[in-house]
């Protein structure tokens, strides 16, 4: 690699891996382990590793305030030894001044956005044991989950006038072999008599599906299956996300 191209990477790296929070480390659950932030990515001998490269941020999902002063935008995080990833939120001005981290737990916090009208920002985060909307103060305060879906939320958005949530969730479109056959409840053998039974490098047992819900400014409530009863998958897998619904 020539000098002008590690150089760049190298400024590129300090950029991703958002701003500087020092080493203070939180108590993490078990189950989630260690909190996965900011790494002290080191160049040797002029060689870029994939370890360098590992410890990288990785910006995304960047959101402009209404009013166009702010940008939230969140940094993911990666952990060689645990073989997992975390994901942060930052916020800072429309200048670049400001940069300022206003997340920092063992929970990747995803999808975030700007909601009443800059006030308060909606996110995603496992924290309560399933992938939840929550909400917060733009400095990171008030953290208050307003949804209670039964499973796992992957992406969302308000209505423009933000009395309706549009989410994604995965619903069981294919029934198991214990379903079919519940004196075999320890077997693992799949019964396949229909397309599409493998999609990738897994077996194919559930669709994401679009619901719509009702938000009365508090709390998610209602939330309606708009596909109920299809196999159809809505976005598409397995790149498909909130992009491709509105």
């Amino acid at each position: 690699m020539n000098k002008t191209l590690c150089t760049m990477v190298m400024m590129t790296s300090v950029f991703l891996g958002g701003c500087d929070y020092g080493n203070t480390k939180m108590d993490a659950d078990k189950e989630q382990g260690a909190l996965i932030g900011k790494s002290d990515m080191r160049i040797e001998n002029g060689r870029m590793t994939p370890e360098a490269l590992w410890a990288m941020g990785r910006i995304g999902g960047i959101k402009a305030s209404p009013d166009g002063s702010k940008v939230l935008y969140s940094v993911g995080y990666y952990s060689v030894p645990q073989n997992k990833s975390n994901r942060e939120l930052f916020v800072m001005n429309a200048d670049g001044s400001n940069n300022t981290q206003i997340t920092k737990t063992p929970f990747p916090e995803n999808e975030a956005q700007w909601i009443k009208g800059g006030s308060k920002i909606a996110f995603l985060s496992s924290e309560s044991g399933s992938s939840q909307i929550w909400v917060m103060n733009p400095d990171g305060t008030g953290r208050t989950q307003i949804s209670n879906y039964d499973g796992n939320i992957e992406g969302f958005t308000f209505s423009p006038d933000e009395k309706h949530v549009l989410f994604i969730a995965q619903v069981k479109t294919v029934p198991s072999t214990q379903d079919k056959y519940p004196d075999l409840d320890k077997t693992t053998g799949i019964i396949v008599t229909d397309l599409m039974y493998k999609h990738w490098d897994e077996w194919v047992t559930t669709a994401p599906h679009p619901f719509i819900a009702d938000f009365d400014g508090n709390e998610v409530a209602q939330p309606i299956d708009i596909m109920e009863g299809e196999p159809y998958e809505a976005p598409m897998k397995p790149f498909g996300g909130m992009e491709q619904l509105c």
